[in-house]
């Protein structure tokens, strides 16, 4: 086996993985409102300030995750921790049963409500990430009242609180869509 070539590749992978975070530190972070801008150009210029609630959670997940595995930098926290205040503060509706939206305004006022959950798995896979990360115990807990949450949804054991009923007529044509189940186990599996 070539152990310089595997080197020299371990080394290239290192490489793209700090232009990618060092990217999203200095381009997406909003130091203003908190959180992440989610609609950058490749050369990191914003252009929407319209702020995507699952990818607040994606982030504060992968930037917790990146301390979880490469050991903890305090510039990975503070991504991580930006997010999940910024998700915290704005990004629930409680209004519609706790129900995250999809999308709100650079300072948290909300755009859209979606059926989907997404925003709420990437909600409980930031959590529990970042609970991981920091030992913020009250990031456990919010992670389980969700987890609950959103079983109760996929399962048909609540109604949707939002009241948004279905994408489709069941009665017309009887589906199942595959995102649904894919998020919810990928969900599961952060969980564990």
């Amino acid at each position: 086996m070539n152990t310089e070539y595997l080197k020299e590749v371990r080394n290239w992978a290192r490489a793209q993985l700090e232009t990618c975070v060092n990217f999203w530190l200095k381009h997406g972070m909003d130091n203003i409102n908190g959180g992440v801008y989610t609609c950058l150009d490749r050369t990191g210029k914003i252009y929407s300030t319209d702020k995507s609630v699952w990818m607040q959670g994606r982030c504060a997940w992968t930037f917790a995750r990146l301390c979880n595995q490469y050991g903890s930098r305090p510039e990975w926290l503070k991504a991580a921790e930006s997010c999940i205040d910024f998700m915290e503060k704005y990004c629930i509706n409680r209004e519609a049963g706790g129900r995250l939206y999809f999308t709100v305004t650079a300072d948290g006022r909300p755009l859209r409500q979606r059926r989907y959950y997404f925003s709420e798995a990437f909600y409980i896979m930031a959590n529990i990430e970042y609970y991981g990360a920091a030992g913020n115990k009250s990031c456990l807990e919010r992670a389980r009242k969700y987890y609950d949450f959103l079983y109760a949804l996929n399962s048909g054991a609540m109604a949707d609180p939002a009241n948004l009923g279905p994408k489709t007529i069941p009665e017309t044509r009887k589906a199942r869509a595959l995102a649904d189940p894919m998020i919810f186990l990928n969900t599961n599996a952060v969980m564990r």
